[in-house]
């Protein structure tokens, strides 16, 4: 991706399709970089959770992971580079130089959905979910202008952050391509999904039929993949939803394309990039890691990958035991998705590594694409949305469903919204979302095992929302802390 070269023409005279393309490219590199998508936030999902847990063999961000931070130490890193983004989007969104054609219409609309993403992502970290009551002045600042040093902005409301994040996305919807070239570009699906979720975490009045309705048009427009359930029969067909499909997706060495055949109909699978179940995925090659920092020191591969020398993070026993043998995201111990060879003898119990994330693939180390959105939510968030609608029967029948295309446990539905979790914590783990779905049904973290210090964390904790750093309260004199930091 080209850049906006700012010691070649003034930011604020930007009057061309192509630099508003490069600022456009620069918000999508941002987003990716190890602060953010790139490593962190991806990471911070997962070890702000229940299943992951640091290895005592080779420990990293363990202040994250015992929940050990506040103003003057963290690990979070993530709060500046998205406000770059955020100025980016703006200096695109809010450009009048330039003629508001077709092409211009389509990279507003994507620099709409990053803002929107940007900022659900600080205030889901910053803020108190909107459905705990408390402290709802306390979302973050909010800045739609141009870049201007000067500005010194408070916290808006939790309120006027999800309003403008829901505003961004149904800009997107409007705007963005129906069917961008590569995976790498943000899409209507996306802003689709992203609402989706907006709405199953807001949960103001209306929101759960809303949030059903996004997730709903994907499910039943998306093209499929080894994850789409047939709407009369809810099964997937058997040789497309296979477990080397699966493992495949993730695991495999190929980015090339690959294809599957199911009653005459060929689907194209596109080897592990570019796949229909994938709605977003980062663009990792040799020109956007130098510029995003993803590498052999800082790297989601490095982290998760048995391969890799600055291997740490493993899931717990108990985690891997709620799998049956035969469910696709498990796998064989010693080849699947979850496998404990050469795990360390040093934690107690022993954990798990995950295959998610490949050192080495075809394009070289460290090149595997990142996938952010994937199709396997709009079916799990609808469920949910099914459930907060009252209709349970419905929502069970399709989690079951979802359960059985995976090769998994089926539930009964005693506790339906704990059963929901659940299948999202084993389709979704080391993809960060785990701590997000805990907060925002206001439930407890409580860690089963190699735990030492805040094993069990409940919602009210002031812990369940992260502090302003030091510097940015010295940065900007309006910024106030999170109460409880102070």
């Amino acid at each position: 991706m080209d850049l906006f070269p700012p010691d070649k023409d003034e930011i604020t005279n930007v009057n061309s399709e192509g630099q508003l393309q490069m600022l456009l490219n620069g918000a999508y590199i941002s987003m990716g970089s190890t602060s953010v998508f790139g490593t962190e936030v991806m990471l911070f999902g997962d070890l702000l959770g229940d299943k992951l847990f640091v290895s005592n063999s080779n420990p990293s961000y363990l202040n994250t992971f015992n929940y050990n931070y506040n103003s003057s130490q963290s690990d979070f890193g993530f709060y500046g580079p998205l406000y770059d983004v955020i100025m980016n989007c703006n200096l695109v969104i809010n450009n009048t130089l330039v003629t508001n054609n077709a092409n211009v219409k389509r990279i507003k609309g994507e620099a709409r959905i990053i803002r929107g993403l940007a900022y659900f992502t600080l205030v889901n970290y910053y803020s108190p979910t909107p459905t705990s009551g408390v402290n709802q002045e306390y979302g973050v600042p909010l800045v739609l202008e141009d870049y201007d040093v000067n500005i010194k902005p408070a916290r808006a409301t939790v309120a006027q952050i999800y309003d403008q994040v829901i505003l961004d996305l149904k800009e997107g919807v409007n705007s963005a391509s129906a069917t961008p070239a590569k995976k790498v570009l943000l899409s209507k699906t996306a802003a689709k999904l992203l609402l989706s979720r907006v709405y199953l975490t807001r949960r103001a009045a209306g929101d759960a039929a809303l949030a059903l309705q996004y997730a709903t048009e994907i499910v039943t427009s998306s093209p499929a993949g080894f994850s789409k359930i047939d709407a009369k029969t809810l099964t997937v067909p058997a040789n497309v939803a296979s477990a080397s499909n699966y493992q495949q997706y993730f695991s495999g060495s190929n980015e090339d394309a690959a294809t599957v055949t199911y009653q005459n109909q060929t689907y194209n699978l596109d080897g592990t990039e570019n796949h229909p179940e994938t709605i977003w995925e980062l663009d990792l090659n040799i020109d956007t890691n130098r510029a995003t920092g993803i590498g052999s020191n800082v790297s989601l591969p490095g982290y998760y990958n048995r391969t890799d020398s600055r291997k740490c993070m493993l899931f717990n026993q108990s985690f891997y035991n709620s799998f049956p043998t035969t469910d696709v995201r498990r796998g064989s111990p010693s080849s699947g998705l979850l496998i404990s060879v050469g795990t360390p003898a040093t934690d107690n119990p022993k954990g798990f590594w995950t295959n998610k994330y490949p050192r080495f693939t075809t394009e070289g180390n460290y090149f595997r694409n990142i996938k952010v959105f994937r199709f396997a939510e709009a079916q799990l968030n609808r469920i949910e949305a099914l459930f907060l609608t009252g209709q349970t029967g419905l929502a069970l029948s399709e989690l079951n469903a979802f359960a059985t295309s995976r090769n998994g446990s089926t539930y009964t539905g005693t506790n339906l919204l704990q059963d929901i979790l659940t299948e999202k914590g084993k389709e979704f783990y080391a993809e960060g979302q785990r701590f997000l779905d805990l907060k925002r049904h206001n439930l407890p973290m409580v860690r089963p095992s190699n735990c030492t210090v805040n094993c069990t964390v409940t919602p009210d904790n002031k812990l369940f929302v992260l502090p302003m750093s030091q510097r940015a309260l010295n940065a900007n004199i309006n910024l106030t802390q999170y109460p409880g930091y102070n």
